[in-house]
């Protein structure tokens, strides 16, 4: 894949969150955000396996809410992702680049 492409992967990709109990938490979406940066999913869209993803725990629950996530591929790069809280259960991948 060519290094432009590898810069802005993953613009816009949703994952709608299953989570458990009545309401959601700040940790929820921090672990959904890593659960989906590794899931078998988003390597079928990507084209990439990620894993060792960590995303920081976001301020809020609230929609428009956005955090950071890292994750390695198997190439082996970095890559940081940035994540918006879209709804009470579902996030969007804004961003993702490599940086390392």
């Amino acid at each position: 894949m060519n290094q432009l492409r590898r810069r802005r992967l993953l613009l816009g990709i949703t994952a709608t969150t299953v989570l458990a109990g009545c309401s959601t938490t700040t940790s929820d979406f921090k672990s959904e955000g890593e659960k989906f940066l590794e899931s078998t999913d988003l390597a079928l869209e990507a084209g990439y396996t990620f894993s060792n993803a960590i995303c920081q725990e976001p301020t809020s629950v609230a929609p428009g809410t956005q955090y950071s996530c890292t994750a390695t591929d198997n190439d082996g790069d970095e890559w940081e992702f940035v994540v918006e809280i879209t709804g009470e259960r579902s996030l969007t991948f804004i961003s993702g680049e490599v940086i390392g």
